[in-house]
């Protein structure tokens, strides 16, 4: 359904439909100023959404209501009657309602305390796939942390919707913009500018592409340092003026003539012997030696 708000006139205040306290100037509303500091302050942690959007107009476009052009919304509350709204769909609500004219070009500015959630991220990435004429920047105060938000702000990039933290630039416009300040400057309180870094860099970290969990990133253990050849020393080669050692192709190996054969002894020559026929040497039996026996007889007889 469509927000309406009780009609004021100028410069009077008090509170919409849905019990926003707010001033009505110029048929716009605007936020109060401690209104502005509990929710947007990005030290703080409301537990309550508001959102204000800008539209730029073509030149004669009249589809948008005069005033607006410009306003802040907050998600409905649980203790209202009805269901749930968040704030983010309070707006494609209101903007759907319009019926802007798809031959021209509109772009629409968010200054949002909390992030979208998952769902709101996917609701605003399917209108700016619809709607193909409607550019988003959407600026955050802080970072909406519960379900699965980072898939969320990735899939509501992708749809081509620019995403920032609110740095003292943002803040600063919204109290001129949205605040009924009563010509009171914008102070910045203390941790803003250190509080958007962080934040930034948080934002950062989830819209950056990523490996797919199943491939993670090559690294060496940080004990083993890797390889590497000192630069003091070159890699080993051959000096290209020498060429590979190899024998000259006109000496053939050694080798014997086919012609001379091995050397052996003719099988004519039987190895030396003495002759059969020779007996060894020996004395005759015809001439025995003389012995003492015939001696005695001899001498006997004379």
């Amino acid at each position: 359904m469509v927000p309406v708000y009780e009609t004021a006139s100028t410069g009077n205040t008090g509170t919409d439909t849905w019990g926003l306290s707010c001033t009505w100037h110029s048929k716009r509303r605007l936020m109060d100023e401690d209104t502005f500091t509990e929710n947007f302050k990005n030290v703080n942690w409301p537990r309550k959404t508001y959102l204000c959007y800008e539209v730029e107009l073509p030149d004669g476009d009249s589809r948008v209501p005069p005033g607006w052009d410009k306003g802040f919304l907050r998600n409905k509350p649980i203790h209202m009657p009805g269901p749930p709204r968040d704030a983010e769909m309070r707006f494609l609500d209101l903007i759907s309602s319009w019926k802007l004219d798809q031959k021209l070009r509109y772009r629409v500015t968010c200054f949002i305390s909390w992030s979208p959630c998952a769902d709101c991220a996917q609701r605003l990435a399917e209108f700016l796939r619809e709607n193909s004429h409607v550019s988003l920047r959407i600026f955050a105060s802080r970072i909406f942390t519960k379900g699965d938000y980072k898939a969320g702000l990735r899939t509501l990039q992708a749809a081509e919707a620019q995403i920032a933290i609110m740095a003292s630039e943002e803040f600063e416009h919204c109290w001129e913009t949205f605040v009924d300040h009563q010509g009171r400057p914008f102070q910045p309180w203390d941790e803003l500018d250190p509080k958007s870094r962080y934040l930034s860099e948080q934002l950062l970290h989830i819209l950056q592409p990523t490996a797919p969990p199943s491939l993670p990133p090559l690294y060496f253990p940080p004990s083993l340092p890797p390889l590497y050849f000192p630069p003091s020393l070159p890699p080993l080669c051959f000096p290209p003026s020498l060429p590979p050692l190899c024998f000259p192709p006109s000496l053939p190996p050694l080798y014997f003539p086919p012609s001379l054969p091995p050397l052996y002894f003719p099988p004519s020559l039987p190895p030396l012997c003495f002759p059969p026929s020779l007996p060894p040497l020996c004395f005759p039996p015809s001439h025995p030696v003389p012995g003492p026996y015939f001696r005695s007889l001899r001498d006997s007889s004379g």
